[in-house]
Order: structure tokens, then sequence, then C-alpha cells
């Protein structure tokens, strides 16, 4: 069994970015994919709308305690619609993918804002920080 029917792609464990800040870095790479995902260099066969939107809705699950339920919800709601955007502009033809976009750089402001008020709360983070994350 190679995993594929387990899997929407070939690696069972897939890296999940598991704070605020790598799943900021994660929508940057996100931005400049967009509207497919695929890695045409041959580096990451693997990498497609699927592989990356699920790396960043797991990723929402590992913070979803410092994010809070509401927020979670939100940005679910939010990744979901820019998937759908992206998978209806594959060729990036008319105009859904910049709407994706506009919805990444949505979620990328809603990171910032809950890493900006941990910050301001002073909660520390995994590693006893006070760095947002």
């Amino acid at each position: 069994m190679n995993g594929s029917s387990t899997y929407p792609y070939l690696n069972p464990s897939p890296y999940i970015p598991a704070s605020l800040s790598e799943i900021y870095d994660l929508l940057g790479s996100m931005i400049l994919w967009a509207p497919t995902f695929i890695d045409e260099s041959g580096y990451f066969p693997n990498k497609n709308i699927d592989t990356e939107f699920h790396a960043l809705t797991e990723g929402f699950g590992k913070v979803r305690k410092k994010l809070g339920e509401e927020r979670h919800a939100q940005l679910i709601a939010l990744a979901a619609q820019a998937k759908a955007l992206f998978a209806d502009d594959p060729n990036d033809d008319n105009g859904k993918t910049d709407e994706g976009r506009t919805l990444l750089f949505e979620i990328e402001k809603l990171i910032q804002t809950t890493r900006s008020r941990r910050v301001a709360a002073k909660l520390k983070d995994d590693d006893g920080d006070v760095s947002g994350d």
C-alpha cells in the first residue's frame, strides 16, 4: 500500500505548521504558488492545492487554543473559500485567483492580529518566550 488511498498525496506524514509564525510563513509561500500550487521544478512533485490547504487547515488545528474557537472557525471558512476560488481559476485567467489571494491576505491579517494580541497580553509561547506564537 502506497498510502495514496488514505492521503491526498504520497507523503503520509507531511509537514504541518505548528505555530502561528509557521502558518504565517506557509501563507506567504501559498500566495506565491497560487492558483495551482504545483511545483514545476520537480523538487516537490507531490505539492498541489490539496496538500497546501491540508497543511494550512491542520496547522490551524494545532494552534486552535491560541486562536480561540471563533477565530479558528473563521480561518477554516476563509481557507475553504480561497481553495474553491483557486480551483475555479487554475489558469489564473478569470480573476478568482486574485480573490483567493485576497482571502489569504485576510488570513495573514487574522494570524498577525492573534500574534499581536498574545504579545500585548505577554502570553508565553511553547518555549516560554513572549513571541506571539
